[in-house]
């Protein structure tokens, strides 16, 4: 009876422990790098000042409104920062629950499509790939967009199972979920996955899931009523949501965001490393069986119709394949399940030589990495030494991988396959702060040091920002600076706008005393010296920051 209990408390556990597989890596050093700008710094400002204010419908970035995305990520962040306090941790905290949930709802999904084992092993694809491991640690929209895109999915796929009441609640919850972290784009899986229901016999299923007035109830309640209650409150609104940020972002390179229109196609499988080679040969394979086999037809339209999309699109960021990790790690598991859990002689050599071409590409990377930080040592210490680090421990790897080759050990080979960039991870992140120089001139781009010097000065200390927004500013100083030559959306907020922006020089010299403190970029020193005919005296700096005070030039 022990025996049969423990296997009974193991499948009762399976689904903790795939929730924590996809959380635990994320959370690792999460406190460890500070925010990086733009968007992480922005993310986070915005959920501070949320915070301060206690106005949580409104979303503010350095005094001004902020209507570009809806709430929820903000909401998140700040929760975050309530529970563990105005740093990068609670942040950032979420990301990891983000993770856990995307993971956990990526298995569930596969083992309706495909059993147990096969989920088992595309939720460890998935947690372990390039993409994952990168994305999830940056605050954005994207991480949460994946985790409430996923459960959306996972709802429609049991609704069509078996029709339940409950799971086409849960559904249209779930969508309008997705709709206040994103809007419009969190609705793409939809894109592809009503004509594979139709193509695969649930056409009425799909009518009666649609022609629900309760779910659309729902919807336009929780997923479309912050949009409404802004834009009733804030004239233009809906024009600005529409145009600006939907339509102008799909078809013009206004938010200088564009890519080849192969960006994505390259992206993808670059993101699902070291798992490329099995994602290419189970891609062939469920090519084949898009016509004969419904979970073919599913993923395949899953991955495609938002892909395409996003490829015609002319704003083209890294982040937004991110949610069609899932259906890849689903799409790819059968090919590792083939390769290293099958027992037949084919198998053997699949797993052989897929194995064999993540040793080479990983020693060549480590070799790389490691002369890359020998070669810049005495001129980027510390990247050069993570780099080093970085590399020495992929070509242990791949020796460690080589020698389960030899040996046939095919789970020795999943598993050190399955390391490989987490491992990776764990070794560089604790040496980096995210200000380091990388090349000459170059360095990360978090200004958390330079900020928290900022934060030490009196709250009446006069401060403009000038020429870029730093946009962590108001997360480490918590205050609201004035801006010169810095474009922000200013319509609704005109009369804080009036106070805050300053883009006219006569204005902008006005201000100008002994007393200011200019935060500026080097470059841009020349340039504010030119039009204010003032000297700058550099106070302090940081990277290719400076902090400067303006001089009345004398004599000449």
């Amino acid at each position: 009876m022990a025996k049969p209990d423990l296997l009974k408390f193991g499948r009762k556990m399976l689904p903790l422990l795939i929730f924590l597989a996809g959380m635990l890596p994320i959370i690792f050093h999460l406190n460890t790098v500070g925010l990086f700008e733009t968007s992480e710094g922005r993310y986070a400002s915005i959920a501070r000042q949320m915070l301060d204010s206690g106005d949580w419908l409104t979303p503010y970035q350095n005094g001004l409104k902020h209507l570009t995305k809806p709430p929820v990520t903000y909401w998140l962040s700040a929760l975050g920062m309530k529970a563990f306090g105005i740093n990068e941790f609670g942040a950032r905290f979420f990301l990891s629950i983000a993770a856990g949930l995307t993971t956990l709802g990526t298995f569930y999904i596969g083992q309706l499509f495909f059993g147990t084992l096969s989920a088992v092993i595309a939720t460890m694809i998935l947690c372990t790939s390039l993409f994952f491991q990168a994305q999830f640690r940056g605050l954005t929209t994207d991480p949460f967009l994946a985790a409430a895109e996923t459960l959306m999915v996972l709802t429609f796929f049991y609704y069509l199972n078996n029709q339940r009441q409950r799971w086409k609640i849960a559904f249209w919850l779930m969508a309008a979920l997705g709709f206040m972290i994103k809007g419009p784009p969190s609705l793409l899986p939809l894109v592809g996955l009503i004509p594979a229901a139709i193509f695969t016999g649930q056409k009425q299923t799909i009518k009666k899931l649609f022609k629900s007035y309760v779910g659309w109830l729902l919807f336009i309640v929780f997923g479309m009523g912050w949009y409404f209650l802004m834009a009733l409150k804030n004239p233009g609104l809906l024009s600005y949501f529409l145009i600006d940020e939907t339509l102008n972002r799909v078809a013009s390179d206004a938010h200088q965001r564009t890519a080849p229109f192969y960006y994505f196609f390259v992206l993808l499988p670059i993101g699902m490393f070291p798992w490329v080679s099995f994602f290419f040969a189970s891609l062939k394979t469920k090519i084949k069986e898009f016509k004969s086999d419904p979970a073919s037809t599913y993923l395949l339209l899953w991955v495609a119709a938002p892909l395409l999309i996003f490829s015609l699109s002319r704003s083209k960021l890294a982040s937004y394949a991110l949610p069609l990790l899932v259906p890849v790690a689903l799409l790819t598991a059968d090919a590792v399940r083939k390769a290293f859990f099958t027992p037949n002689p084919e198998s053997n050599d699949s797993a052989r030589w897929h194995s064999t071409a993540v040793a080479a590409l990983t020693s060549i990377v480590g070799m790389g990495l490691s002369v890359w930080g020998y070669n810049n040592f005495d001129q980027v210490r510390i990247v050069a030494q993570t780099a080093i680090f970085g590399g020495i421990f992929w070509l242990f790897s791949s020796l460690m991988l080589l020698l389960f080759i030899v040996k046939s050990n095919r789970k020795g080979m999943f598993c050190i396959i399955s390391m490989i960039v987490p491992g990776l991870l764990f070794f560089i992140l604790p040496a980096i702060k995210g200000n380091e120089p990388y090349r000459e001139g170059k360095f990360l781009t978090s200004q958390w040091l330079l900020l928290k010097r900022v934060a030490t000065l009196s709250d009446t200390q006069k401060l403009i920002c000038v020429d870029q927004m730093i946009e962590g500013w108001y997360f480490y100083t918590g205050r609201v600076v004035k801006t010169y030559n810095i474009s922000r959306v200013t319509q609704f907020d005109k009369d804080r706008a009036s106070e805050l922006v300053l883009n006219d020089v006569e204005a902008f010299k006005k201000t100008l005393d002994p007393d200011t403190y200019l935060v500026l970029p080097t470059k841009a020193i020349p340039q504010i010296e030119a039009v204010t005919g003032m000297q700058l005296q550099i106070i302090t700096g940081e990277g290719n920051w400076k902090i400067a005070v303006p001089l009345l030039k004398t004599g000449g």
